[in-house]
């Protein structure tokens, strides 16, 4: 069974590896106040405040504008929620769900597997320590350009911000689903794929993502409620309790 679910682990981590190089993935763990863009990027005639959450200072996004906004946005140093990634593929399709604490620079990810095994991962900086079910050994995972978000297979909406103006097709603020969001879409690239962000401004942390290829959609992020309360310590121990510091 070991040797099956380490089999399973390192072609899953392949594939996160590809979707990280696809997405560009940079992230970072920042504390902010509300957005307030530069008054001299818009015109005050430009703004809108349809949507506009309480004591947010909003001025229209725009291609032009939507890069500083999203800089000022920050995640939050703790949270938690639950996360699901669907991939599509040629013929068919693959599903994910998982539960995400997040405690400073470390994250634990809990996901179920197809044998019904939950695989635990928690993540500091560049490696990863991995068990299944009440294991009390682990395995250390290190790769190059690894990190938290990669390890939930999450498009980094902090790329947009190293994007030309002129590779950006779209933005604006949007609800979605109760939740006010900087939405930004990006031109079709060389390889015919074309990313989607919404980002909740009240957490600035990342509330659902699309990629296309060639007009066809081959993944779909989806995050539920956030708590945002500190998640308990004991979530990031390692299984014999120690607590870890990564590799």
């Amino acid at each position: 069974m070991r040797k099956q679910k380490t089999t399973y682990y390192i072609a899953v981590v392949s594939i996160l590896l590809i979707l990280a190089v696809l997405a560009l993935a940079k992230g970072g763990l920042r504390r902010s106040g509300n957005i307030v863009l530069p008054t001299e990027q818009a015109d005050a005639g430009d703004s809108d405040d349809s949507g506009a959450a309480e004591g947010l200072d909003v001025v229209r996004i725009t291609p032009a504008t939507v890069q500083p906004a999203i800089n000022t946005l920050s995640r939050p140093a703790t949270y938690s929620r639950t996360q699901r990634v669907e991939t599509y593929w040629s013929g068919g399709s693959g599903v994910s769900e998982s539960q995400v604490s997040v405690s400073g620079g470390r994250t634990r990810i809990d996901t179920p597997m197809p044998d019904g095994s939950i695989q635990h991962m928690l993540v500091v900086g560049g490696s990863a320590a991995i068990w299944y079910d009440d294991e009390t050994e682990w395995t250390v995972l290190t790769a190059e350009q690894f990190n938290a978000d990669i390890a939930q297979r999450m498009l980094t909406y902090e790329t947009v911000r190293d994007l030309p103006v002129s590779e950006i097709a779209e933005a604006s603020y949007q609800e979605l689903d109760g939740v006010y969001c900087i939405h930004v879409s990006t031109k079709e690239d060389a390889d015919g794929y074309v990313s989607s962000y919404w980002v909740n401004v009240s957490n600035g942390l990342l509330k659902q993502a699309e990629r296309y290829c060639d007009g066809q959609l081959v993944y779909l992020f989806t995050a539920q409620d956030t708590n945002l309360d500190a998640p308990g310590e004991e979530l990031f121990l390692l299984p014999d309790g120690s607590t870890w510091e990564g590799a």
